[in-house]
């Protein structure tokens, strides 16, 4: 074999090799891609005052979650506990970590991701002003 074929030869196994992971990334990467995760959200009831996560896949979410009339997002909800309350959807902050409510006095950055009171003090003097209480405690502890 002389010094060109075995050259050829090791060319065409990079080739064949560089395949071989090629398709072997597109697999796992369309395995994870195509892997659902549990989505949680938590909801605050301002009646009872009370949280509870809502899970996407828990059996009761399409007989005892609906939607409460009026309300200024279609994610707010009859609260599950008291059977009375409007319960709204709580956001963690990524900044700094406290958690609030949503949709309750929507404020929405230029990137269209809710406002934290906490981060942004101007918003959440104004709720306050309002009465409106975006932390409580039982978020919060």
């Amino acid at each position: 074999m002389s010094e060109k074929e075995s050259k050829s030869s090791l060319k065409q196994i990079g080739i064949i090799v560089a395949a071989l992971g090629a398709v072997g990334l597109l697999v796992w990467s369309w395995n994870t891609n195509m892997t659902l995760s549990q989505v949680k959200l938590g909801y605050y009831c301002l009646s009872c005052k009370q949280t509870e996560d809502l899970s996407a896949y828990r059996d009761d979410y399409p007989t005892n979650w609906r939607q409460y009339p009026g309300a200024m997002s279609d994610s707010v909800l009859y609260c599950v506990l008291c059977k009375k309350g409007p319960a709204h959807p709580v956001n963690e902050c990524e900044t700094c970590g406290s958690v609030f409510i949503l949709h309750l006095f929507p404020k929405y950055d230029e990137f269209g991701s809710p406002s934290c009171p906490k981060c942004d003090d101007a918003y959440g003097q104004m709720a306050k002003s309002k009465g409106i209480d975006l932390m409580p405690k039982a978020l919060n502890p």
